[in-house]
């Protein structure tokens, strides 16, 4: 098989191609940072201790680095008599110096002891007692029970009946024996009952019949409507014409019935008018029209200069009426005078009918009483049960007690009046007998002032210790890291407040905090900001490492896609190719099967067959990998499953040379001008030194200055070309670093004369001059985009590329890789292919 096209120098690699996909613009960034805490920490256990904070916290490593030096102070008080007396201390202590401190105790541990008295009887004596010791002695103390419990009693009387005969009888016993107690139902409740009466006429009749029964009776009773309500109504008359009329049939109403009524207006109101003559000259002219009028029409009227008059309408109406009698007899008298009337609905409701209720009893002999009241006088009445009970009976209890005389007193009280009553166990207990016992001390004085309390009164008492021990002197400890300003401020406190002290001085050292290693400016950026506000602590970002930074092509392909656009143009490889063993006579190198498929790859698979032998053709064995044998093809058509390798990138480390395919050509890498003199030109003819110039055209034209330096080491022979070192041309030195017009029938010729135009007459501008024709040529040609040796290689148009060997990528990266190993500082730039 036959290679399309041959490997090319560097100088010529931009031979790029149109039509290309659209670019990511942002890249991703792979350098490595650290965060370093910019707060100083106060010594290594403060900085130890942010340490663990930050790893607890994130999971991150974090390392203290050591600072400056600087004197840490601590001050030790004098003692103080009592824990209280320092806590108080302390507190005006910190209160006006803002100085960390705390106190601790000083000496050895006493005993605590307490006061325990004799018995007293009774807890409320108990309680006297204690209240009076607490306020002489200002100490404080508690009561606790003595001897054995005893069981709680109470009297439990014979039931009296009714609720207000065990209520006296509960008020004398009170009042007689001091004692309190209650009352509570004896026996099973009763219901509730109460006579209620057949149904009387009229709330007046209703209202005197109860009345006859309570005086009677004595019992309390009220009366509640019976049946349905019913609707009130009231006499609407026709309309009477004039108020001088209706006012009469009114009154003539209320004559002949009885009956209260009063009339309203009837329909609009009419307006009222007169009449208004022409005007009469002189007043006794009027007087005498205005007698005449009146004689013989009857009507008054008077004379003004203005007045009118009008007659109006009136209805007759009566108050509200529930008795049907009463409102028939007032239809009737309007009817006989020939006037119209009807009975209208007023809208309220009222009762004809009631019936009496007595209040509720549960006394059989009020409810006796009750009905022969009304069926004495023939009115029908019967018992019924409220809903409610009762209890007839109650007995006495008297309040749990202890003390026995208490039970004596109260029996004598029952039994002396000849009512029943007996002592029962409430299955309460309780104490009858109480010791003081004073809070636990340290303070003997205390001790002392609380037994001559007792002993003054002739109270038994004791002094015993309780099993613990403290401490009765107490000093102030500042924090053990205070700065001189912190020092000066609370000796000051101390001299003003006179109390004694001492200090200590030691050396220590200001910390830094340097947090772990994040790759990616904005993944180092989001934990700073983490950092800042969980601690507020303020943080700066430090570059490490220069890592690599990736951005991505589009395709626009899948994989698949890409891959069958490529097998169309038949790429090409100069692999072996594999067949098996099993038809090889290795003895002569010959094929014994029929047909054998030749593969790419040691395996069987639909995709990787690349030729096909016939029976006793020879080949050429190379090596054996199991079963299998290499065999030399020379160039040959590129499978499928070989050619998938070469354009997914994700074959391809990031951490090794072949991922320089995807170096992008087109970005400036940030090289040092110093190291790449001392590192790559050192020793490189005309080229010595020249690390600015190459620095400042890779800059100025955005091309990645190691492919300039490679370019002009290949095409100068390092530096020692006639080109490189400077020729005669017009009688002017010029120089071409790039090879720039160099042809091969007149390399010095033409290539001196290309320097002559482009005006190279110096080194540096032959290598800026060069970088310039470079990149407007090839790397940023309008219309091209092939920047990486990946691009110029794998076009996704399948068209333009720069050979057909699927390797040709691969196999130029050494160069440019050997290079780069020999430096320090750099960025790389890489342009991923991306498919869908």
């Amino acid at each position: 098989m036959k290679r399309i096209a041959s490997i090319l120098t560097l100088a010529s690699l931009f031979i790029l191609s149109v039509a290309y996909p659209n670019f990511a613009r942002a890249y991703t960034d792979y350098s490595t940072y650290n965060l370093e805490i910019q707060n100083h920490f106060l010594g290594s256990k403060e900085a130890q201790s942010a340490v663990e904070k930050i790893k607890n916290d994130f999971g991150w490593n974090a390392t203290a680095k050591k600072g400056a030096s600087y004197e840490n102070y601590q001050i030790l008080s004098g003692g103080f008599s009592s824990e209280e007396r320092v806590k108080s201390a302390l507190q005006d202590f910190k209160k006006n110096t803002g100085v960390a401190a705390s106190y601790q105790p000083m000496g050895s541990a006493v005993d605590y002891q307490r006061i325990v008295t004799s018995a007293f009887t009774g807890e409320d004596r108990i309680k006297n007692v204690l209240e009076m010791y607490q306020q002489e002695t200002g100490q404080k103390a508690s009561y606790k029970p003595e001897g054995t419990a005893k069981s709680y009693q109470r009297i439990v009387t014979s039931a009296f009946t009714g609720e207000d005969r065990v209520k006296s009888v509960l008020e004398m016993y009170q009042q007689e024996t001091g004692q309190k107690a209650s009352y509570k139902p004896e026996g099973t409740a009763k219901s509730y009952q109460r006579i209620v009466t057949s149904a009387f006429t009229g709330e007046d009749r209703a209202k005197n019949v109860l009345e006859m029964y309570q005086q009677e009776t004595g019992q309390k009773a009220s009366y509640e409507p019976d049946g349905p309500a019913k609707s009130y109504q009231r006499i609407v008359t026709s309309a009477f014409t004039g108020e001088d009329r209706v006012k009469n049939v009114l009154e003539m109403y209320q004559q002949e019935t009885g009956q209260k009524a009063s009339y309203e207006p009837d329909g609009p109101a009419k307006s009222y008018q007169r009449i208004v003559t022409s005007a009469f000259t002189g007043e006794d002219r009027v007087k005498n029209v205005l007698k005449d009028f009146k004689e013989k029409t009857g009507l008054e009227a008077s004379y003004e200069l203005v007045g009118e008059k009008e007659d109006s309408k009136y209805r007759i109406v009566t108050q509200s009426i529930l008795d049907e009698s009463k409102l028939n007899t007032g239809l009737k008298y309007f009817h006989d005078n020939n006037w119209g009337a009807t009975a209208q609905k007023t809208g309220e409701t009222g009762y004809e009918k009631f019936r009496i209720v007595t209040n509720p009893t549960l006394d059989d002999s009020e409810i006796k009483a009750g009905l022969k009241f009304f069926t004495d006088r023939g009115w029908g009445a019967s018992a019924q049960k409220t809903g409610e009970t009762g209890y007839e009976k109650f007995r006495i209890v008297t309040n749990p007690t202890l003390d026995d005389s208490e039970i004596k007193a109260g029996l004598k009280f029952f039994t002396d009046r000849g009512w029943g009553a007996s002592a029962q166990k409430t299955g309460e207990t309780g104490y009858e007998k109480f010791s003081i016992v004073t809070n636990p001390t340290l303070d003997d004085s205390e001790i002392k002032a609380g037994l001559k309390f007792f002993t003054d009164h002739g109270w038994g008492a004791t002094a015993q210790k309780t099993g613990e021990q403290g401490y009765n002197r107490y000093q102030i400890v500042t924090a053990s890291n205070l700065s001189i300003n912190e020092y000066k401020k609370a000796r000051d406190f101390f001299i003003q407040k006179k109390w004694s002290f001492t200090y200590t001085k030691t050396n220590d050292y200001y910390y830094k905090i340097i947090i772990g290693e994040f790759t990616g400016y904005d993944n180092a950026s989001s934990s700073a900001s983490k950092i800042r506000s969980k601690y507020g602590w303020d943080v700066s970002i430090n570059k490490v490492l220069n890592g690599p930074q990736i951005m991505y092509t589009d395709y626009g392909l899948t994989l698949s896609e890409m891959l069958q656009k490529q097998m169309s143009v038949n790429p090409q490889t100069d692999s072996p190719g594999y067949v098996s063993l099993s038809y090889i006579n290795t003895a002569n190198s010959t094929v014994t099967a029929d047909y054998l498929n030749v593969r790419s790859s040691p395996k069987v698979a639909s995709n990787n067959i690349v030729g096909l032998l016939e029976k006793g053709d020879k080949v050429s064995i190379v090596g054996t990998e199991g079963n299998w044998a290499k065999i030399n093809m020379g160039w040959r058509n590129a499978s499928e499953d070989e050619t998938v390798y070469y354009i997914n990138p994700n074959n391809f480390s990031m951490d090794s040379k072949y991922y320089f395919q995807f170096l992008k050509l087109s970005q400036y890498a940030g090289l040092s001008a110093s190291e790449i003199n001392s590192k790559i030109l050192k020793g490189k003819g005309i080229l010595e030194g020249k690390g600015a110039a190459f620095v400042e055209a890779s800059k100025k034209y955005n091309i990645n200055e190691l492919y300039l330096i490679s370019h002009a080491l290949l095409e100068t022979g390092n530096g020692t070309s006639q080109l490189a070192k400077g020729v005669k041309y017009n009688g002017k030195t010029v120089y071409n670093m790039y090879g720039y017009g160099a042809y091969d029938s007149c390399p010095l010729e033409c290539g001196s004369r290309t320097a002559y135009e482009q005006g190279w007459d110096t080194p540096e501008k032959a290598i800026i001059g060069g970088a310039e024709l470079i990149g407007k040529n090839y790397i940023h040609r309008s219309g091209f985009q092939q920047d990486t040796l990946f691009k110029m290689r794998w076009a996704p148009t399948a068209s333009h590329q720069y050979a057909t060997d699927i390797g040709w990528a691969y196999k130029q990266v050494n160069r440019m890789y050997s290079l780069y190993t020999l430096l320090d500082n750099y960025t790389l730039y890489y342009d991923i292919p991306k498919y869908k």
